[in-house]
């Protein structure tokens, strides 16, 4: 065969003689590679995460807020953030709490962002409807939203029936009773500055 009728032959399958070479060098080097081990990676992930900044989830020191707001009256950031890292393994720098008491109407209202929902729900079933069930104590809430009025029998009927026909009531209330009612009545008597203009707008919207 000619140089010229192999270059065709070649150009027929779009491969240059001088490619083609250096393609099957590398592909066979390839071939002596070692596999990665996908689980071996994974699992230095994980070990990673573990060791990792816990404040990358940003919802972290929101939830914890009131209670790290409650405890800033007798310790430190400092103290706050070592107490986590050495009795809960949840590493909270001081820095990052530190911002957050400083920025105390943006910490509140970040954490109501969270239940927001859920408290208009309950808002309006109220009567007259207002946020003011917030601020009631943790036995005043749950003595009202269990209709213990009605009595033990009573109060059964009207629950199952509200599971029934308000499952959407049920599930706010059952949230505010562990994300809201769980922080102590003078820690969110203390948040009512920080919140009363945001509950006011959306008070008037009822």
């Amino acid at each position: 065969m000619t140089r010229n009728a192999g270059c065709q032959v070649w150009s027929r399958f779009n491969v240059d003689n001088g490619v083609n070479h250096v393609n099957l060098k590398q592909n066979m080097a390839n071939e002596n590679e070692k596999p990665v081990s996908l689980i071996d990676v994974g699992q230095k992930l994980v070990g990673h995460s573990k060791s990792a900044e816990f404040t990358a989830n940003r919802g972290l020191v929101v939830d914890l807020f009131p209670f790290i707001f409650e405890a800033s009256d007798r310790m430190s950031a400092r103290a706050i953030s070592r107490f986590l890292m050495e009795e809960q393994n949840i590493r909270l720098t001081a820095v990052t709490i530190t911002k957050a008491l400083n920025e105390p109407k943006k910490s509140w209202l970040s954490l109501f962002e969270s239940i927001q929902p859920s408290a208009i729900v309950i808002a309006k079933w109220f009567r007259p409807s207002s946020f003011k069930f917030l601020f009631l104590s943790k036995s005043d809430y749950e003595n009202r939203t269990s209709f213990q009025k009605e009595g033990p029998v009573g109060g059964a009927l009207v629950r199952g029936t509200m599971a029934l026909l308000r499952p959407q009531w049920v599930a706010a209330n059952k949230l505010l009773r562990e994300k809201w009612f769980s922080i102590g009545l003078g820690t969110r008597l203390k948040a009512k500055p920080y919140l009363e203009e945001h509950l006011m707008a959306l008070g008037d919207k009822f």
